[in-house]
């Protein structure tokens, strides 16, 4: 028993080193045909893997949420005479309200609609950072971990600062230092650093080094903290079970007790999904409508384009060079090679369907 497998492994073994020195002298015998097809077909795999990489990582924003199917972002439908325009500006104090009115909101959190470029300074270390404005809940609805303090309290009084694992490194040495130390905004006020957050990962469609109270903000730009205001991002979270769509005919007229509604303007309300948010941020007038998603598709329909160029390319440059080969296949025909083996040494032909040449050669 024992000999039948060492001589079985040793065919075996003597086989395929056969195909591999029948694959290495074709590839020696006909170099620029193997350079042409080898080189064609590697480039377009290339090609198509990147762009699906790139597919891939796009269709992954904002999916690392731990309350991603509950996570929504609020946005405004502007009704004119005329036109209907969609945005998300919201006002100011909308996250407040929606976490008092509605029942099916479990939190709300303001955001700074976009980051500002702000100079802090600790010691004799000034720095310009990118950073932002959020209410207290943003570490808890949010996905962004912390390495030092508490979700729940990292942005809860007006002199509170969030910074990021980098911004503490750059200006304490360390996470650990930087807890409870002070640091200069714009040098005008100070805020004590409550928290050290993980640096924002790489799929995450907003990126912030700090981050302060939306106190804070609304005490330097009190104009947000008016119904009339537009400009701030209200995310919502909903509570387990809650319906969507009931919540979304809740919020279209939510507005018509805080701001004035008539013919000629008016305000209504929405939910979009916030993973959605990122590859769906266009409006066809009232309706979200397009985005990046369509880059998206489009790249996706040219990875697979020119994947199938690379292919139907390589099968027929195969399939034209398989009639010199055949002397090879009939000798091993003879000597009682099997078909499907055949198939396997010639693994680089097209299909039957595909090779009428060399399907005769190995009927």
């Amino acid at each position: 028993m024992g000999n039948s497998t060492y001589y079985l492994q040793l065919k075996t073994y003597n086989l395929f080193k056969n195909y591999f020195r029948i694959a290495w002298r074709n590839l020696i015998n006909n170099k620029i045909h193997s350079l042409i097809n080898i080189a064609g077909l590697s480039v377009g795999l290339a090609c198509s893997l990147l762009i699906l990489l790139w597919v891939q990582n796009e269709l992954s924003v904002d999916k690392f949420h731990k309350n991603d199917g509950r996570l929504y972002k609020v946005y405004e439908r502007e009704y004119y005479k005329d036109h209907i325009d969609g945005n998300y500006d919201t006002p100011g104090l909308l996250a407040e309200e929606l976490k008092k009115k509605i029942p099916e909101v479990e939190d709300a959190v303001m955001l700074q609609e976009e980051n500002d470029l702000t100079a802090l300074q600790a010691g004799d270390k000034v720095l310009k950072v990118e950073g932002t404005a959020a209410s207290a809940g943003l570490f808890t609805m949010f996905s962004y971990p912390l390495l030092q303090g508490s979700p729940a309290t990292a942005l809860s009084s007006i002199v509170n600062m969030a910074i990021s694992e980098k911004t503490a490194i750059n200006f304490f040495g360390s996470v650990q230092n930087a807890m409870g130390k002070t640091i200069r905004f714009n040098n005008k006020e100070d805020f004590k650093i409550t928290a050290v957050f993980k640096n924002i990962a790489a799929n995450a469609s907003r990126k912030f080094d700090y981050v302060i109270s939306w106190d804070a903000l609304q005490k330097d730009q009190p104009w947000t903290a008016s119904w009339t205001s537009s400009g701030p991002l209200t995310y919502i979270l909903l509570r387990p079970g809650a319906n969507a769509a009931s919540v979304d005919k809740k919020l279209a007229h939510f507005l018509d007790i805080y701001t004035d509604q008539s013919d000629a303007y008016r305000i209504q309300l929405g939910l979009q999904k916030f993973d959605e948010v990122y590859l769906h941020n266009h409006f066809d007038e009232e309706k979200v409508s397009g985005g990046r998603i369509e880059y998206v598709h489009l790249f996706s329909i040219v990875a697979i384009f020119i994947l199938l160029i690379a292919c139907i390319n390589f099968m027929n440059l195969t399939t034209a060079r398989s009639v010199k080969r055949a002397k090879e296949v009939g000798v091993r025909k003879a000597v009682g090679a099997l078909r499907s083996v055949l198939i396997k040494q010639f693994i680089e032909s097209p299909p039957k369907s595909l090779s009428p040449t060399l399907s005769t050669f190995i009927r």
